[in-house]
């Protein structure tokens, strides 16, 4: 995710790898634009999929074919899990853990020893999306 996402959409080296990687994962997880660099790939096509808030329409461009999903916080489609931001990677990162191993109890462990305030138990709903008014356009 982030800046390095525009030039990466044109670097076919980086994109063959990934394309490459992806193929091969049994999860693939991106956090922020990263969903983004995916679907200019067309990795997300007719999957739901969200992005970083402040470039949604920008990183939604990328991807006509994607399901965004943009008041998610994550979303999980397949073995694609992707996040609105950072701090929402995190909690993405929680989801991760309990669906995977079918333990909410691992999920409330790993927050609480990194000092984390597990913010919602369900991606679907974002609580910074009422925020969006004040994004910037890129």
């Amino acid at each position: 995710g982030g800046l390095g996402t525009l030039t990466e959409n044109h670097n076919p080296v980086g994109q063959a790898w990934t394309r490459t990687a992806a193929e091969r994962a049994k999860c693939v997880i991106t956090v922020c634009t990263g969903s983004g660099y995916l679907a200019h790939m067309g990795l997300l096509d007719g999957r739901r999929a969200t992005t970083n808030k402040l470039g949604h329409d920008l990183i939604a461009s990328w991807g006509p074919k994607v399901r965004w999903q943009p008041k998610a916080r994550w979303v999980n489609d397949g073995k694609f899990w992707t996040s609105s931001g950072v701090a929402a990677g995190t909690d993405q990162a929680l989801a991760i853990l309990k669906t995977t191993f079918d333990s909410p109890e691992l999920a409330d462990a790993a927050a609480y020893t990194m000092g984390w305030h597990h913010r919602v138990d369900d991606g679907d709903r974002d609580c910074f999306v009422a925020k969006r008014a004040w994004r910037v356009e890129v």
